[in-house]
C-alpha cells in the first residue's frame, strides 16, 4: 500500500481518490472535504513521521479518529511509519462508559504505543484510558514533519493492521492482517467485481469495520478509483441519502449489509416521488455482505429503485469475514437463489421444496473471489469432506487468510489450522455454515453462536451477563441468548431461568429492566424473553452452556410465551406530546403510542434511535441530540426535552434582541 500512496501522488497528484461528504441539507451533501493525492501523501508523510518519533517500528497505533479524511489519513500513516493500525470504534458521546470499556479492552490487548485522535475523541478518551500512552491529534499538522519521515523497509509478512471483531467487550480478538493479506484480497476483490481503474463508489460503511477499511478505503487506493465517503449517522438518520449520493455523483459500485438495503426500501416505499427523480442507472455493483443476504430484501430493494434504473441484476451477494481479510467469494453476474425444504435444512440436508412444503430460500455468494484460494465444505465433528447435498462448515485455505489472532495462539491454532481427516490444510475454520452446487457457497447459517444483528458481532456471553447486571432476580449462569430468523432478519431472544413463585409484576419488572439494560449497553431490541424453569437452560455434563440446545426447545415452542404487560394507554396530551408519539409509531411500525411508553420496551434500539431523530427533525423540524433520546426512555421525556429546548431557544433569542436594542 506504501508504493502505492507514492505512485498515485506521482503519476496523478491534483486527482482525488477521498472526499468525504461532511454535512447534509436535507438528503444532499452540503458541504464536502477533499484532498488530491499529493495532499494525502503530504499529510499522511507528515503524520507518519509524528509516529515515528515515539513509536518503534511493529509498535501498535491505535486509530480513534471519527470517520473522515483524518481516519484516512491515520491508517495510511501507520503503514508509511512502519507500524501496526489498530483501527477502532470512537466512543460516542451518548454511551461513553460504554465506548470506553470497549477502548479499554482493545487497549489491554493489544498494548499500543500511541493513539491518533482528533478534537473530540481527544477530549472524551484521554482521562479514561491508562498506560503510557502518546496522544497525537492527526487532525493538527505541519508539512515541514513530512521532510523528516523515513520510509521503512516493510515486507508482505509483516502485520499491517489488527483488526478487532466487533461485539465482544469482554474479550477481544484482533486478526492479524500482513501487508500481503491485504494486497491479495484487494486484487481478489478488484477482479472479482471487476472495478478495475473505475472504482467510483460511495460508501457509508464505518471506516473501523473490515468491510468499510478495505472495500471502502483501501480499494480506492488500490483500483486508482474515487471513493465519496460519509459518517455511518448520517446515513442511519437518512438511509436515503446514500442513494441520494450514488444518484448525484454517478457512481459505480457499494456495499453495505442487508439491513441497509432493507431500511432504504422502506424509505423508497413512503417517498416514491423522491425516487422517481434519482438516477440509479449507473450502479452496476451492489455487494451484500456482512450478514445473511435474504432473497427477499433485494427483490423489495430492486424494486423499489426501478424507477430510478437500478437493476436487479447489479446485485454482488458476497460472503467473508475479517479473518480472510475481507473477502471469500463473490459472483462475477447476477443473482443465484434457491428454495430449500426448510425441515431437511434444518437436519443439514439439502433438498429442494416440493409445492406445499415450508421453504427457505437461500442465496448465492458466488465462486472462489482468489483462483488461489480453496474453499471447502467439511464436517465440523469428523473433518471429513461432506458429500454434494450436505451441509457442513465452510472452511477456507489461500493468500488472504490471516496470521492469526494477536497474543493468542490456542486460538489461532483451533481457528487457522484446521487439517481435515486426511491431513489437508491448514484452513481456516469459519463457524459458518453453507453448501456448493456448481462451486457456488450457499451459506445457511452458522456453527458459532456468535449472533450477527444488522452487520455486528454479538458474543452471547456479553449479553448474559448484561441481563444478570440488570436485575438481581436473574441467577448467574441461567440465561442463555440467542437468535431466531422468521423472515425479518436475525432477532435476540434470551430465555432466563426465573423463581417458580415470582409473580407477574416480578417479571414484568425484570423484562423492563433486562430491555432497557440491553438496549442502552449492546444497541439492540430484544425480540422476546422467555422465563424457563429451573433446569431449563440446558447444560453439558462439564457445565458448559448449551445454547444451540435452549434454541431448538424455544423453536420447538417447549418455553410458555413471554407474557406481555401492555401499559395502561394515555394519549397525547399536547402537540409536542403528539408529534414525538407519531415519530415512534412510523419508526417502530406499531400504532397507538401512548405517552407513558418506552421505548425500549416497543422494539426500539439504536438504530431506531437515530432514525427516530431524523423523522422528528424532517416532520416536526424538532434538533434533538442522540444522548438526549438515550437518556429519555418515554413518549412524556421526549416532549419534555424538546419544551425545554424551545424554552432555551427562546431566551436565547430574547438575549440577541436585547443586545441589540
Amino acid at each position: 500500500m506504501n508504493e502505492l500512496l507514492y505512485e498515485r501522488a506521482e503519476d496523478d497528484a491534483s486527482g482525488v481518490t477521498y472526499t468525504f461528504l461532511d454535512a447534509f441539507s436535507g438528503r444532499r451533501a452540503s458541504r464536502t472535504q477533499s484532498l488530491t493525492n499529493g495532499e494525502l501523501l503530504l499529510r499522511t508523510q507528515a503524520l507518519a513521521a509524528r509516529i515515528q518519533s515515539v513509536a518503534l517500528r511493529g509498535d501498535r497505533v491505535l486509530v480513534l479518529n471519527h470517520p473522515g479524511l483524518d481516519y484516512v489519513v491515520g491508517v495510511y500513516a501507520c503503514m508509511l511509519a512502519g507500524v501496526v493500525a489498530v483501527p477502532a470504534y470512537p466512543p460516542e458521546k451518548t454511551r461513553l462508559s460504554r465506548g470506553m470499556e470497549r477502548v479499554r479492552a482493545i487497549v489491554e490487548d493489544a498494548q499500543p504505543r500511541c493513539v491518533l485522535v482528533d478534537g473530540e475523541t481527544a477530549e472524551a478518551t484521554q482521562g479514561a484510558v491508562t498506560g503510557h500512552l502518546e496522544w497525537i491529534n492527526s487532525a493538527e499538522w505541519d508539512a515541514a514533519d513530512a521532510a523528516r519521515h523515513s520510509l521503512p523497509d516493510v515486507s508482505s509478512d509483516d502485520i499491517a493492521v489488527l483488526q478487532y471483531t466487533s461485539g465482544s467487550t469482554g474479550r477481544p480478538k484482533g486478526v492479524m492482517l500482513s501487508h500481503g493479506n491485504l494486497l491479495y484480497n484487494l486484487r481478489a476483490g478488484r477482479d472479482a467485481y471487476g472495478i478495475a481503474d473505475r472504482m467510483d463508489g460511495v460508501f457509508w460503511l464505518p471506516p473501523y469495520h473490515d468491510m468499510g477499511l478495505i472495500g471502502g478505503l483501501l480499494m480506492a487506493l488500490y483500483c486508482g478509483g474515487h471513493s465519496r465517503l460519509l459518517a455511518p449517522l448520517s446515513f442511519l438518520r437518512d438511509p436515503l441519502r446514500w442513494v441520494q449520493a450514488m444518484s448525484d455523483c454517478g457512481s459505480y459500485v457499494s456495499a453495505a449489509p442487508d439491513f441497509a438495503y432493507d431500511l432504504c426500501a422502506r424509505a423508497a416505499a413512503a417517498a416514491p416521488e423522491e425516487v422517481a427523480e434519482l438516477d440509479l442507472s449507473n450502479w452496476h455493483v451492489a455487494v451484500s455482505g456482512a450478514e445473511p443476504v435474504r432473497a427477499d430484501t433485494l427483490r423489495r430493494f430492486a424494486e423499489a429503485f426501478a424507477p430510478a434504473g437500478f437493476r436487479q441484476s447489479a446485485f454482488r451477494p458476497s460472503f467473508g469475514l475479517a479473518e480472510n481479510t475481507l473477502l471469500v467469494t463473490a459472483p462475477t453476474e447476477g443473482l443465484s437463489i434457491v428454495s430449500l425444504d426448510a425441515a431437511e435444512l434444518e437436519q443439514n440436508r439439502v433438498l429442494e421444496a416440493a409445492s406445499g412444503a415450508v421453504a427457505r430460500e437461500v442465496v448465492g455468494c458466488g465462486t472462489s473471489a482468489d483462483p488461489a484460494q480453496w474453499v471447502e465444505i467439511v464436517d465440523p465433528r469428523t473433518r471429513a469432506r461432506c458429500p454434494q447435498g450436505v451441509v457442513g462448515e465452510i472452511w477456507v485455505n489461500g493468500p488472504s487468510a490471516a496470521r492469526g489472532y494477536w497474543g493468542d495462539a490456542a486460538e489461532s491454532t483451533a481457528t487457522f489450522g484446521a487439517m481435515t481427516d486426511d491431513g489437508e490444510g491448514p484452513f481456516l475454520r469459519t463457524g459458518d455454515l453453507g453448501f456448493t452446487r456448481d462451486a457456488e457457497l450457499f451459506v445457511t447459517g452458522r456453527l458459532k453462536d456468535l449472533i450477527v444483528i444488522r452487520g455486528r458481532n454479538h458474543y452471547p456471553q456479553d449479553l448474559e451477563r448484561t441481563v444478570e447486571e440488570a436485575h438481581p432476580s436473574p441467577r448467574g449462569g441461567r440465561c442463555a441468548a440467542f437468535s431466531v430468523d422468521e423472515g425479518a432478519g436475525e432477532q435476540l431472544v434470551l430465555a432466563v431461568e426465573a423463581a417458580a413463585k415470582s409473580s407477574d409484576a416480578e417479571r414484568r419488572s425484570m423484562a423492563e429492566a433486562i430491555r432497557t439494560r440491553i438496549g442502552e449497553q449492546h444497541d439492540v431490541s430484544v425480540r422476546e424473553i422467555v422465563f424457563v424453569p429451573r433446569g431449563g437452560i440446558r447444560r453439558t455434563s462439564s457445565g458448559k452452556l448449551r445454547r444451540s440446545a435452549v434454541r431448538t426447545s424455544y423453536l420447538a415452542g417447549e418455553y410458555p410465551p413471554e407474557k406481555r404487560f401492555p401499559r395502561p394507554y394515555t394519549p397525547p396530551r399536547d402537540a409536542v406530546e403528539r408529534a414525538v408519539a407519531d415519530a415512534w409509531e412510523r419508526v417502530l411500525g406499531i400504532g397507538a403510542v401512548g405517552v407513558h411508553d418506552r421505548f425500549f420496551e416497543l422494539g426500539g434500539d439504536s438504530l431506531k434511535a437515530v432514525q427516530l431523530l431524523g423523522n422528528l427533525q424532517a416532520s416536526d423540524g424538532y434538533e434533538l441530540t442522540l444522548e438526549e433520546v438515550a437518556e429519555a426512555h418515554t413518549v412524556e421525556t421526549v416532549a419534555e426535552v424538546i419544551r425545554r429546548r424551545g424554552t432555551a431557544v427562546r431566551q436565547a433569542d430574547e438575549e440577541v434582541r436585547i443586545d441589540l436594542g
